[in-house]
């Protein structure tokens, strides 16, 4: 079945504006909650390569689970650099606190990035749908 071009031009601004609304959302709940962004950016990334597959010389959108997560964390990083300058800039950034964690997180990094391709993507969805469920508990039961 042929699609003209309009139609395709149509489809491919939608998808544009589809992805800016994503990125704002990801923007909006990184900068409020000061994470959380990467989780609904993999969600609505999964979905939208669903709902807007590729179109030749267009955006290639992230095709694999694993794909996604990279992306998720490309878009993360300087989103959550910038989160911490305005953060840091309110004064709620503490040098003492997070200055143990940067080795330990990097080398966790490191690892976790390296496992990601040697694990089985069912499993890898299975371990972060229950980090997503054990944080909402956790979120829900101390607030």
């Amino acid at each position: 079945m042929s699609t003209s071009w309009a139609a395709r031009d149509r489809y491919s601004l939608l998808s544009m504006a589809f992805f800016l609304v994503i990125g704002a959302l990801t923007g909006f709940i990184n900068g409020l909650l000061g994470a959380g962004g990467g989780i609904v950016l993999i969600y609505l990334l999964r979905y939208a390569k669903k709902r807007f597959p590729h179109i030749p010389g267009r955006v290639n959108y992230p095709t694999d689970s694993r794909d996604v997560f990279a992306n998720a964390l490309a878009v993360t990083l300087p989103l959550s650099l910038f989160s911490a300058t305005q953060y840091a800039a309110a004064g709620r950034l503490s040098l003492s606190a997070f200055s143990p964690l940067i080795l330990p997180s990097l080398l966790g990094g490191v690892v976790g990035g390296w496992l990601l391709d040697r694990l089985k993507l069912p499993f890898v969805r299975t371990l972060f749908s229950l980090l997503v469920l054990i944080s909402g508990i956790f979120m829900i039961l101390r607030s």
